[in-house]
């Protein structure tokens, strides 16, 4: 039994590390780790699967298997040390040498500073077998010897872990969303979301996305959601009829697409839903298919200049702990395309972070009513 096990949990891992299992290869997934019979205290999203590689801190994962570390930062080389073997790791050029001799190239990734190494990699390389258990995202690291186990052993051994998992309280999760763009900080706010691999929603005005096309192909190609903020983004002539609303929001979905191939459905009324789209305009809306988004927590950073930017973070602060009172699990943050805002921007996802959100953009598939009329057509 353990045998037929361990041969279909490393297929299972193989198809991992290929990039075949699509569950984990779109994007950064939660794992947790095992050693021999017992499950390691790595804490949620600790651990993860990125760009199809199962990863942990490098510190953390070599200490509990009893490998040295050292660090040259002069050279870029990162040195594990076991049992008189060693494994050198050119941070840089991800070349590595077991003893002297060249293997496989290292699987590293970096994060806000901290060095990642795959797990599968690290542990092979000294002698460990490994099986990525699916079903409860779980890489188990064994030897023959330091094991007595079987994966189904070592499951139902490990089943108070992951009841305490399951009955976890859902993960909040909180939608960074820019209005008003693309624009001059475009660039910025995508390198900072970049960074810290959050993705956004952004509500484009039409002139901006025709001047700012290059960019706006840029944020579509790194899975932001791009939604629709109008043509004119004028109380008069936009909400002078239904008519004008819808059409100003088409012109804007066509221009879109024409730069980036991608339509949407999503849109934000500028200045908020209230007291613009009554009856009328959300009827046309519900018409046209499109969807309508205003938000919980105003960071109102269109108030604020430089000497006065942490007001932005404050807001978002006092709204998400109001949020969190009422319950609300999904979060939608409004901000601006602006400097003060990109400014603030890391210290802005740190918090969220912190606070344990999960951050994400828009999904039609999994739409969220998020309206100040509560129009649940909508």
């Amino acid at each position: 039994m353990r045998k037929k096990l361990t041969i279909m949990c490393s297929v299972l891992l193989f198809f991992l590390c290929a990039g075949g299992a699509e569950t984990y290869a779109s994007g950064k997934k939660n794992i947790y780790i095992g050693l021999h019979d017992k499950m390691l205290p790595f804490t949620k999203e600790e651990a993860f699967i990125v760009n199809g590689q199962a990863v942990a801190p490098a510190e953390k994962l070599s200490y509990y298997l009893y490998m040295k570390q050292t660090i040259n930062k002069n050279n870029g080389l990162y040195i594990f040390e076991k049992n008189g073997q060693q494994l050198v790791v050119n941070i840089k050029t991800k070349e590595a040498l077991f003893n002297g001799k060249a293997v496989s190239p290292a699987v590293i990734y970096t994060e806000n500073g901290k060095l990642y190494v795959g797990i599968r990699w690290l542990a092979e390389q000294f002698g460990f077998k490994v099986d990525y258990l699916s079903h409860h995202h779980t890489v188990r690291i064994y030897t023959a010897i330091g094991s007595k186990l079987s994966n189904e052993e070592f499951l139902a051994a490990n089943q108070s872990f992951f009841d305490q998992i399951n009955n976890a309280p859902p993960t909040p999760i909180a939608y960074v969303t820019f209005d008003d763009g693309p624009s001059a900080q475009s660039a910025s706010i995508l390198k900072i979301l970049g960074d810290y691999q959050v993705k956004a929603t952004f509500f484009y005005v039409e002139p901006n996305i025709r001047y700012h096309a290059e960019i706006t192909k840029k944020a579509a190609a790194e899975g932001h959601y791009l939604a629709l903020h109008s043509v004119t983004h004028k109380v008069n002539p936009l909400y002078n009829s239904p008519q004008n609303f819808i059409n100003e929001m088409e012109k804007t979905d066509q221009t879109l697409k024409r730069v980036t191939g991608q339509s949407s459905i999503l849109v934000r009324a500028p200045y908020g839903s209230v007291p613009y789209l009554k009856q009328p305009f959300r009827d046309a809306m519900v018409k046209k298919g499109y969807r309508l988004w205003d938000w919980d927590v105003d960071s109102e950073d269109w108030r604020y200049n430089a000497s006065s930017k942490a007001r932005i973070l404050q807001n978002i602060q006092a709204g998400i702990q109001r949020q969190k009172k009422s319950g609300d699990q999904h979060v939608v943050i409004l901000l601006h395309e602006k400097k003060i805002t990109a400014d603030m921007l890391p210290a802005i996802l740190q918090y969220l972070k912190k606070e344990g959100y999960e951050m994400r953009a828009y999904n039609p598939s999994a739409h969220v009513v998020q309206n100040f009329w509560k129009d649940a057509r909508l």
